[in-house]
C-alpha cells in the first residue's frame, strides 16, 4: 500500500506509515478532552507521522508525507498507531507478595477487614523494609518494564511502602534512578502518607507532622518528586488531615494528587479541587453534587476500574455520568500489590468500556491525552501531533473499535519512544 517513495522537499528520521492512525490530538493549544471531544481520536486512514530528533514534526496521509518527507519509512500498514499510554497512577515500588489476601478476598473477606487483621498496605510495609536496595531495584525495573510492554511509555510512580523518612526517601531516590535509566518518562509521586504506620496507629497527629514537617523537606531538598499525594479515607487520614498534607506538599513546590471517595464518601475530591489538586484518583463513591466544583476547579478525575474488578466489590466509579457531565475523565491501573496487582493499560481500557460504559475512543483518550494533562505532561505526551515526543503504540489490527473486546490480550505489536523501538 505504502511502497512507493516520491521526492522529498524535508529530512526525517523516519516516516512511519499505518492503515489507521490515531493521533487523540488536542489541537494547536493543548488542553484536557471533555464532552464531545472524548469521542474523537482523531482517526487518519491510510496514515503517516514523520519523526525527527525524537519529535514528531508531521501527522496526516501517508500519501502526503511520503512526498513531502525522506527518511527512512517504518511500514505498519495492516496495523493501528495511537499515542503511547499514559499510567496515570501506580504503585510499582514494593517488595514481597499478598497473593494469600487476594484468596481471602476471593472467599468473602473485604479490603478493610484484611487491613484491620494486620494485612493489606502494612505487611507490605514490612516486606519492602526488609528488601535490600538492588532487590528492589530489580523488581520495580522488572515491572516498569513490562508496563512498557503493555504500551506505557509514560508512568506516574507512587513511593508509600515505607512510612518512615528513610524508608520513603530510598523509594523515591531508587524511582528517580529508574526513571533516568528505562526508556520511559516516569512521574514521582511521594506518597508518604499512602497508610498510619502500626507505631502511630494512637496519634495519627504526630505521623501527620511528620509528614510535614520532616519528610516533605527532605524529599523536596533532594528533588526526588514532582507530586505529593494522600491517602484520603475512611481509618486512614481525613480530610481536615489530608489538606494539611497536600497543602504543605504544594507550599514546597510539588504538585498535588488525591485518593479519595474510593470506599465511603468524605469530600476529599471537593476539598482537593478547592485548594488546586491536578487529580482526584478513585471515586468510586463520588457524589453528583461535587461533578460542578471539579469541572470549575479544572480537576481531573482518573477512574481506577480494575481496582473495583480485582476486588470484587462491583462498586464502579460513575464515569458515564461524569463524561456526560463534562468532566476531563482520565484512566489509570492502579497497579499495586494488594487492590489491583495488573499493570496493563489495554486491561484498563477494557474495563472502563465494559464496566464504566466508555465509548471505546473515549477509554483511548482517557488513557492517553487525559491522563497526560493530569501530569502536567500534555504538550509532551499523550496524543500524536507536530510537537510532541515520538511516544506511540503499535497495535496489531486495523478494527481498533473492537479492541477491547479481546480484554486481557496483549495486541501490541511495538512500542516506540522519542521515535525509538523499545518494544517489539
Amino acid at each position: 500500500m505504502f511502497r512507493e517513495v516520491f521526492f522529498n522537499v524535508n529530512q526525517a528520521d523516519a516516516v512511519v506509515v499505518a492503515g489507521k492512525v490515531l493521533t487523540c490530538s488536542d489541537d494547536d493549544v493543548p488542553h484536557p478532552c471533555c464532552g464531545e471531544d472524548m469521542d474523537d481520536v482523531g482517526e487518519i486512514e491510510e496514515g503517516a507521522l514523520a519523526i525527527r530528533d525524537g519529535q514528531i514534526v508531521e501527522t496526516g496521509f501517508a500519501r502526503d508525507l511520503l512526498r513531502r518527507w525522506q527518511g527512512e519509512v517504518y511500514d505498519y500498514c495492516d496495523c493501528t498507531i495511537l499515542p503511547g499510554f499514559v499510567d496515570a497512577h501506580t504503585h510499582p515500588i514494593f517488595a514481597g507478595s499478598r497473593a494469600d489476601e487476594y484468596i481471602l478476598r476471593a472467599q468473602g473477606a473485604s479490603y478493610e477487614e484484611i487491613h484491620a487483621k494486620g494485612g493489606g498496605i502494612a505487611s507490605t510495609v514490612r516486606a519492602t523494609t526488609e528488601a535490600t536496595d538492588s532487590e528492589l531495584e530489580e523488581l520495580t525495573r522488572a515491572r516498569l518494564n513490562l508496563m512498557l510492554a503493555h504500551g506505557s511509555t509514560t508512568i506516574e510512580a507512587k513511593s508509600g511502602y515505607g512510612l518512615n523518612t528513610k524508608e520513603e526517601l530510598r523509594e523515591l531516590r531508587i524511582l528517580r534512578k529508574l526513571g533516568d535509566e528505562l526508556p520511559i518518562d516516569l512521574s514521582v509521586t511521594f506518597l508518604g502518607a499512602h497508610a498510619i504506620p502500626e507505631e502511630y496507629a494512637s496519634n495519627p497527629y504526630d505521623y501527620v507532622k511528620l509528614v510535614i514537617y520532616e519528610m516533605i523537606p527532605q524529599v523536596t531538598q533532594e528533588h526526588l518528586a514532582d507530586w505529593i499525594d494522600v491517602f484520603c479515607e475512611r481509618g486512614v487520614f481525613d480530610v481536615a488531615q489530608s489538606k494539611r498534607i497536600l497543602e504543605s506538599g504544594m507550599a514546597a513546590g510539588l504538585g498535588a494528587r488525591i485518593h479519595a471517595e474510593e470506599f465511603c464518601y468524605l469530600g476529599g475530591a471537593k476539598m482537593a479541587a478547592q485548594i488546586g489538586a491536578a487529580s482526584c484518583d478513585h471515586l468510586q463513591n463520588l457524589q453528583a453534587d461535587d461533578y460542578p466544583i471539579l469541572k470549575e476547579s479544572g480537576i481531573i478525575p482518573i477512574m481506577t476500574p480494575g481496582t473495583s474488578f480485582f476486588l470484587g466489590t462491583g462498586k464502579y466509579a460513575k464515569g458515564r455520568e461524569m463524561i456526560d457531565f463534562g468532566l476531563p475523565v482520565a484512566l489509570a491501573t492502579d497497579f499495586n500489590p494488594g487492590s489491583n496487582f495488573c499493570l496493563s493499560m489495554p486491561m484498563a481500557i477494557s474495563l472502563a468500556v465494559l464496566c464504566l460504559k466508555f465509548t471505546p475512543e473515549e477509554a483511548i483518550k482517557a488513557a492517553t491525552v487525559n491522563a497526560a494533562h493530569s501530569l502536567k505532561l500534555g504538550d509532551k505526551v499523550g496524543s500524536l501531533a507536530a510537537g510532541r515526543q515520538a511516544d506511540f503504540v503499535v497495535l496489531n489490527t486495523l478494527d481498533w473499535r473492537s479492541w477491547p473486546y479481546s480484554y486481557g490480550v496483549n495486541l501490541i505489536k511495538a512500542v516506540y519512544k522519542r521515535g525509538s523501538k523499545v518494544v517489539g
